[in-house]
């Protein structure tokens, strides 16, 4: 009876391991999403459900196979970085955007960086994230949350890295959107958009934010508006 019961466990946990996700690892958007609702781990934190979406009305999307994801971090402080290397000349917008689920830790912070990006003229480079803490969001990924919505905005040269804090939540619904656009007599040169979750506030980031709200609140409206058009 005993050496039956150890069988039972044994079988158990090799099952739960069978079923357990893989660590995650630098590969394509499009291999992302091909892990479907398994997806894949940094420590314990599960990131899955990667999904491509359609973006801003009148966007050139990126293809999900031109977008690399960077895994790194630690349970407690997990990380994804995207890297789009496209660059869009006068007249053309240019978007990399996508949506995915993050369970884990009760995390309650949020930071996101742009980084090696450039623009002549009137073109612009902004990241966008937007996190739904509890919950998930509609089809279209940025509206309809069903827990704490939350949005951090970076712009090329005005503000390069956002943060935000929340209720400790141990799941999220996140998407990315990183636009690349060469305005009407520009261009413009996209880069790596990091995004991050703590448990815990870190020192320097609140006062970051604080600066930069009024530098970006207009540009927050004005993206947001255009997206949702």
């Amino acid at each position: 009876m005993i050496k039956s019961g150890v069988l039972a466990a044994a079988l158990i946990f090799i099952s739960q391991l069978s079923f357990a996700a893989s660590a995650c690892v630098n590969d394509s958007l499009s291999r992302y999403i091909a892990l479907g609702t398994t997806g894949c781990a940094i420590g314990t934190t599960t990131l899955f459900d990667f999904a491509a979406l359609t973006g801003i009305t009148g966007a050139t999307i990126v293809a999900p196979a031109n977008i690399a994801l960077s895994p790194f971090g630690t349970s407690d402080s997990p990380g994804l970085t995207t890297t789009v290397a496209v660059s869009a000349t006068a007249g053309t917008l240019l978007e990399g955007i996508f949506t995915y689920r993050i369970s884990g830790t009760a995390f309650g912070r949020s930071f996101l960086t742009l980084a090696g990006s450039s623009e002549t003229g009137d073109g612009a480079v902004t990241g966008v994230k937007d996190f739904c803490a509890g919950g998930v969001f509609g089809p279209n990924g940025v509206s309809g949350c069903t827990g704490t919505p939350g949005i951090l905005l970076t712009l090329d040269g005005v503000q390069n890295a956002d943060s935000a804090s929340f209720g400790p939540s141990r799941s999220l619904s996140v998407t990315d959107d990183f636009t690349i656009d060469g305005g009407t007599a520009g261009s413009a040169s996209a880069g790596t958009l990091t995004n991050r979750f703590g448990t815990v506030p870190e020192p320097g980031t609140i006062l970051l934010t604080f600066l930069g709200f009024g530098l970006t609140a207009g540009a927050r409206r004005k993206f947001i508006a255009r997206r949702c058009s």
